[in-house]
């Protein structure tokens, strides 16, 4: 009860209050010091005089400071580490203006206080500094003594993940408010500096692989991740160990959500989709947007819609003079209005000396109605356009190519036309990445209307700019929300096709960098927001189910339905021929040249392409929307889908079963125990027999099978989606080995190490960010590593696996073709492929088939002969596998096929008898 007293008269001490207090210490101060300086002496007598002058000064220069410091506009019941600053720099203050005094007296004639110790003001700033100090923070400390240990504190135990700033905010907000009924009881953290140590009373007790043990030995009933800065893997990894062991889980939202309000038991929810597709936090320049934007007329088209609305709230935080919202949906355009308004009359009660509010203007019209638009223009000569309303559904848009040209391609013309007509300063339009070699209705009328910015963008001389992004999560044609509510139902879960992947970032993000972007533009630009990485739809799936609660293939199943017309596997960012550089802005690349790649004067075509809208006559647009964009390919990514798994598209993807979990539990076992094995076999130039590098090859050692070859476990493994972490360890092994041999020969010419790669691994989403990892790690050059992908993986997946290339090639590793000549059809979309689109791959590898056909009396010489044509032609290496004669050797010299390999030249082997291969070459050069 005594304690209780005390801590609300401290919590309730006001200015006054702290003010007499601090009258009183420091006028004690200088008697203290004066005491400690002269060792305790009782007879104070002969300093009174001097003690009263000295005293009277310091006081009123340390009240006199204090106070102008804003010492008394502090409230200091959650008293920390920026107050003790403060009190330390005004002590220093007062110090400093002390000694200034003290000296002057000091040298008068007859001075007043020349029988005091000249270390006094130095003695009295430390001794004023721990009463000040000591008044002020036993407030907060006070109040935790009332709080704990001796207060129990009832509720959920919880374990804090992050012992970061915001989970030791998150853990005091918790200790504050015990009515909440939360008891933080440890933190993990994956920091080994902080692990052991303790915060607030708190143990840091391990790292995340810690959670399942210390949930079970301290009891825990809940994990609360409290990582804002977090990137969406660490969350996932987080989630998936706290899934594991069912606990629940609840997260902080990221930075950009809680920027504004802080951390608080507020901002506590369960985790979600986002969390898990987090990226770093965008640091945006906010004071050259507040710059463009504030004082003028900013007109938003598509205002009521995802991206449209998010331009609203950010736009209206930089103090436009008004906003006007264009839309032609009533109870969309209403609730933005209405949502903005509330904002601004919250802003106007506030405000006590703002003198300009916004205002919002709510416009309805359709923008493919001019004279409707003109009237906008004529009335209120809006200075920026943000150019969001489109018809983005693709498979409505395939169905109705009419609507398509007339809002997306025509309304963004009456727009432009406008825009010159009555001089805006600026334009910004939204685009897409489907608008990138289209293969849809939707995303050749988006490269139509880009188009038609970057001629306008000639015509004015001014920021008319185009910005491209890819899928935002949360928008209304997001595949978020269907698949939340089909899991509602109780499923199945449909999705077009398994590899199918997109890149994904949210509303808030994509908006601050449309922001960013029309800072920068200058004119004529196409500016594509960088996306991160592609996410499989599969794997969004499989996560939302998760999060939702339930068992995939147990609970809710997933069901592949064919992909729809105009869609494609993957979205691709650039148009052949575009230039892309770095700008200012790290997450935002600049097309400069996309200008350059339109034609000098579109309208006509355009005007005929909206005529025949208005004629509802699909076939013409087609042809129209072909011929003013070379690279729109209708349909084309729906041909190229191979057969069998077109056959497989209506069926339901059984996850789980008795048997797939036994496999699955064998592989894991037969990783974790080390039981599959490498072996190497060498690549030999057939015309010197020396050795150029290695393939690696898995073989799994099973305790009771004995050593079993990859066709008879791998198929297991890409059942129960294993096949993937087994990938990893195959990479990582044989690039590990590679650098063994490298550090122990010296080698005239360098080897390489050749990993082939299965379809899942290859377009698996992590594959770039992985081999990265492995090369660092095992610091091996990039092109000692060559991957090798099957023809019908890159033929059937054309779209996906150029995507994939590039960015292999752009770590500088080696990529060749395996199981080349199979057939003469895919080796004809073969030649294609390689020459036409994706660029030049380092080899080919001939299918043993084809080589073990050389002995017989009707060799495919015809298709090797195509084979070496299409190797000379682009300058490739061509590699015969399965050689295992003198007879093949010869054939192939014939074809002028430089490498070999089979068991003519060596049978595969593990690591240390390679060595002798490699010692061999070594002593004959």
């Amino acid at each position: 009860m005594i304690r209780k007293k005390i801590s609300k008269v401290l919590v309730g001490l006001r200015t006054r209050h702290f003010l007499i207090i601090d009258a009183i210490c420091l006028a004690i101060a200088p008697l203290l010091a004066l005491e400690i300086r002269l060792d305790g002496i009782l007879n104070l007598a002969p300093y009174l005089q001097s003690l009263a002058v000295v005293t009277v000064l310091f006081l009123a220069v340390k009240l006199t400071v204090f106070y102008g410091g804003g010492l008394y506009k502090r409230y200091w019941q959650y008293a920390g580490l920026e107050e003790m600053a403060q009190i330390t720099m005004l002590i220093g203050i007062s110090l400093a203006v002390e000694i200034i005094f003290f000296q002057q007296l000091y040298q008068l004639n007859n001075s007043p206080i020349a029988n005091l110790p000249r270390s006094l003001p130095l003695l009295d700033a430390i001794i004023s500094f721990l009463l000040v100090a000591a008044i002020r923070f036993s407030i907060p400390a006070l109040e935790r003594w009332y709080q704990k240990p001796w207060k129990v504190q009832q509720g959920d135990r919880i374990l804090i993940v992050g012992a970061g700033s915001a989970g030791t905010s998150m853990m005091q907000t918790m200790q504050r408010s015990p009515e909440v009924g939360l008891d933080p009881i440890a933190f993990v953290d994956d920091d080994p500096k902080k692990i052991t140590k303790r915060i607030r009373k708190l143990t840091v007790v391990g790292n995340r692989y810690s959670i399942p043990e210390v949930v079970r030995s301290l009891n825990i009933a809940k994990v609360i991740i409290a990582i804002p800065s977090a990137p969406g893997k660490e969350i996932r990894e987080i989630v998936e160990i706290c899934q594991s062991i069912g606990i629940p889980t609840s997260t902080l939202p990221g930075l950009n959500e809680i920027i504004q309000g802080g951390v608080s038991l507020g901002s506590l929810r369960e985790v979600q989709i986002e969390d898990l597709l987090r990226r770093e936090p965008i640091q945006t320049d906010v004071e050259k947007v507040l710059g463009l934007i504030g004082g003028k007329k900013v007109l938003i088209t598509g205002a009521g819609g995802s991206i449209g609305s998010e331009l609203c709230r950010q736009i209206l935080k930089c103090a436009p003079t008004e906003i006007i919202i264009v839309g032609h949906g009533e109870n969309s355009v209403f609730n933005i209005q209405q949502e903005l308004g509330k904002v601004l009359s919250e802003l106007k009660k506030n405000s006590q000396t703002q003198t300009h509010i916004t205002r919002v203007t709510a416009f309805m019209a359709d923008i493919r109605f001019r004279d409707r638009l003109e009237y906008l223009f004529i009335t209120i000569r809006p200075d920026i356009i943000f150019h969001a309303a489109a018809h983005k559904h693709v498979p409505m848009m395939e169905l109705n190519p009419p609507e398509a040209i007339t809002n997306n391609v025509r309304g963004t013309k009456n727009l432009l036309d406008l825009a010159l007509k009555y001089n805006v300063e600026q334009f910004v339009m939204i685009s897409t990445d489907k608008a990138v070699n289209p293969t849809s209705i939707m995303g050749a009328s988006k490269r139509v209307a880009e188009m038609l910015v970057l001629q306008a963008a000639k015509k004015s001389k001014n920021p008319f700019v185009v910005v491209r992004f890819g899928n935002v999560l949360g928008s209304r044609g997001s595949v978020v929300p269907t698949f939340q509510r089909q899991i509602a139902e109780g499923g199945p879960i449909t999705i077009t096709h398994p590899d199918i992947t997109r890149y994904f970032m949210t509303i808030p993000e994509a908006v601050q960098l449309v922001l960013q972007a029309a800072v920068i533009g200058s004119g004529g630009e196409v500016f594509m927001l960088e996306m991160g990485e592609p996410v499989r739809i599969f794997d969004l799936a499989k996560d939302l189910i998760q999060l939702s609660g339930y068992e995939v293939g147990k609970d809710i199943e997933i069901a592949f339905t064919g992909l729809r017309p105009g869609e494609k596997l993957f979205e691709e960012l650039f148009i052949p021929g575009e230039k892309y550089n770095r700008t200012k802005h790290e997450k935002i690349l600049s097309l400069g040249n996309a200008s350059r790649l339109v034609k000098e004067n579109i309208d006509q075509e355009v005007e005929a392409l909206c005529q025949a809208s208005d004629r509802n006559d699909e076939n013409l647009i087609v042809s129209m929307l072909q011929h003013l964009v070379p690279e729109y390919v209708q349909g084309y990514s729906t041909t190229n889908l191979h057969v069998n798994k077109a056959q497989k598209t209506t069926a339901v993807a059984k996850i789980s079963s008795a048997g797939a979990v036994q496999l699955e539990n064998d592989l894991r076992m037969a990783l974790a125990n080390e039981e599959f094995r490498m072996h190497y076999q060498p690549i030999v130039c057939l015309e010197t027999s020396q050795i150029s590098g290695f393939e690696a090859l898995l073989r799994w050692q099973h305790p009771n099978r004995g050593l079993l070859w990859p066709d008879e476990f791998l198929p297991a493994a890409e059942e129960t989606g294993l096949i993937v972490p087994i990938g990893e360890w195959v990479l990582r092994q044989a690039c590990s080995q590679m650098r063994v041999w490298q550090s122990q020969f010296r080698l005239d010419s360098p080897l390489t190490v050749s990993v082939n790669l299965a379809s899942q691994q290859f377009f698996h989403a992590d594959l770039i960010e992985t081999i990265s990892k492995i090369l660092k790690e095992t610091h091996l050059d990039a092109p000692s590593l060559r991957l090798e992908i099957s023809e019908d993986v890159v033929t059937e997946n054309s779209e996906l696996a150029g995507a994939v290339f590039f960015k292999l090639k752009t770590l500088g590793l080696q990529v060749q073709i395996d199981h080349c000549g199979l057939s003469d059809v895919s080796l004809t979309h073969l030649y294609q492929l390689t020459r036409l689109k994706y660029g030049k791959f380092d080899s080919l590898k001939l299918d043993c088939s084809l080589v073990s056909g050389l002995d017989a009396s009707n060799p495919n010489l015809e298709v090797l002969h195509k084979i070496v044509a299409i190797t000379q032609e682009l300058g490739m290496d061509m590699i015969a596998t399965g050689v295992e004669t003198k007879w093949q050797i010869a054939q192939l010299k014939s074809l002028d096929c430089v490498y070999g390999q089979g068991y003519f030249f060596s049978e595969p082997v593990e690591g240390a008898a390679v060595g002798k291969l490699i010692r061999a070459k070594v002593a004959q050069n």
